[in-house]
């Protein structure tokens, strides 16, 4: 994660939200992946809050406007519309798998969709970062 927050000279203040997002897609990530193995290994983990649709509908809250603050104003710098497919489809699955979970998804179902909608969203925001980096250090005519 540290690689996420190295900061540059020449670096735009949105760029930040992208770094910001990414941490948390990779926190909900791996939330998503550990959770599974540590409810296996310990019972007593699936009562906490961790396991709850609580906590995912928290972790929706967070992502979706940072996420989309953060495309926003990455289009809006760059003019590049690359990052916006994986990130709107990785925003579309987390949100379906945390608003379906208690009631229409299987737990495993919920989980897939959840790790999969997480990478869509790290690579949306990489890509959004790669290209407010490559407006930044183009020299200006």
């Amino acid at each position: 994660m540290a690689a996420v927050f190295k900061t540059r000279a020449d670096a735009r203040p949105g760029a930040t939200l992208d770094r910001l997002a990414i941490c948390v897609s990779a926190a909900c990530l791996a939330q998503c992946l550990l959770l599974p193995v540590l409810v296996v290994v310990t019972p007593l983990m699936s009562v906490g809050f961790l396991g709850e649709e609580a906590f995912h509908l928290f972790l929706l809250a967070v992502i979706v406007p940072l996420s989309i603050l953060a495309f926003g104003l990455g289009y809006r710098l760059h003019r590049n519309r690359s990052m916006l497919v994986p990130g709107g489809m990785g925003l579309g699955l987390v949100a379906t798998a945390a608003v379906l979970e208690a009631t229409v998804l299987h737990g495993l179902t919920a989980a897939v969709l959840t790790s999969l909608g997480g990478v869509l969203l790290i690579a949306g925001h990489w890509l959004n970062l790669r290209q407010r980096r490559r407006v930044c250090t183009t020299p200006q005519s």
